[in-house]
């Protein structure tokens, strides 16, 4: 079942140019949701996915510290494992958790074939089934990067028996409730809640954080039981979303203002994106991530710029943040450096 029209976005929302002609010369992908048991892009393309030396997918706070937030609830997945377990993380990114785990004793390799420093636990490759074995296999916002997930699950069971799989996603509920469409990009070809996951397979337990932001589920994957979700309950949901997004457009584009967004990783990758192709002239993106200063996004070209200089350029722009989690940091921080200007969270 097709939801809404199809719409065009950057390939990736996580690569980042230093040339900004390289940049704009990205190719252009489509979003075309669709329900199919759970809430899909039936227009995804793998073929125009790069997880390149531009691919990047580290999470900072206002400060720059990096964030691990599995870390958080470690100690309660461990409850449900055997002493001494193993764990591969599946999709590692820099190898943030794998490093911390390993520090504690846990035995810990990642995968990743965006891993820029390979080491011989950082392995610079997608995981395939045969590969290392565990008793915990961490997908942390990979799977809805996996064009058919239940599958990937299914071959984590048959290649690994016994062992279990943490899920971290953002869930649905959060995105239709506080109106993030942004969020809706073309690399995450699934979006999940909770339901989906124990309405296929065994859940061992389950959770949230960020304000409900993301969810997590430690699930058996063996002996997954197929089937899915109604779609009753979703779809008017996502319909609204996209109603939300026609507006926030034609209003940012009525106003005539030049915008800076708060937050250049994913969600706003994909807004920047969309504010350009809707035909606001001025566009810039702040991050506290220094990995991302002076960066281009893909596809928008649009330039990020770091904390420390934006009074000089954002005193006349209106500033929407993207993550409405961040909007009391980052009002606090605007108002210490004496920015007057709106400071606004884009979903309302």
């Amino acid at each position: 079942m097709l939801i809404g029209r199809p719409w065009s976005v950057p390939a990736n929302s996580s690569r980042y140019f230093g040339d900004r002609d390289e940049a704009l010369a990205q190719p252009s992908a489509t979003i075309q949701l669709a329900w199919d048991g759970h809430l899909v892009n039936a227009a995804f393309d793998a073929s125009l996915i790069a997880h390149d030396d531009r691919y990047y997918t580290g999470v900072t706070d206002i400060t720059g510290a990096v964030q691990v937030p599995t870390l958080g609830y470690m100690d309660r997945i461990a409850s449900h494992l055997e002493p001494g377990f193993r764990v591969v993380d599946i999709g590692c990114g820099q190898g943030e958790l794998v490093e911390a785990l390993r520090a504690t004793g846990v035995d810990a390799i990642g995968f990743d074939p965006a891993v820029r420093r390979p080491t011989d636990h950082l392995i610079g490759r997608y995981w395939e089934p045969g590969d290392a074995s565990a008793d915990l296999f961490v997908m942390r916002c990979v799977l809805p990067h996996i064009a058919d997930p239940w599958s990937f699950l299914a071959g984590i069971a048959e290649s690994c028996p016994g062992a279990k799989v943490l899920i971290e996603f953002q869930t649905l509920e959060w995105i239709c409730d506080r109106s993030i469409w942004y969020q809706l990009s073309h690399d995450h070809v699934n979006l999940f809640s909770v339901d989906d996951f124990t309405s296929r397979f065994t859940v061992v337990d389950s959770g949230a954080f960020a304000d409900g932001e993301w969810g997590w589920v430690l699930v058996d994957p063996a002996g997954g039981r197929g089937g899915g979700r109604a779609e009753d309950s979703v779809v008017p949901a996502v319909e609204s979303l996209l109603d939300t997004r026609t507006r926030v457009l034609r209003d940012a584009v009525d106003a005539g203002r030049p915008i800076a967004i708060w937050g250049a990783a994913g969600k706003g990758q994909v807004l920047c994106h969309a504010l350009v192709r809707a035909g606001v002239s001025d566009v810039l993106a702040i991050d506290a991530d220094r990995q991302r200063w002076g960066q281009h996004l893909e596809l928008s070209g649009v330039e990020v710029i770091a904390p420390g200089v934006v009074v000089d350029r954002c005193a006349d722009r209106a500033v929407w943040v993207a993550n409405p989690n961040h909007l009391p940091s980052v009002t606090r921080f605007l108002a210490h450096a004496g920015l007057d200007g709106p400071v606004v969270a884009q979903h309302e």
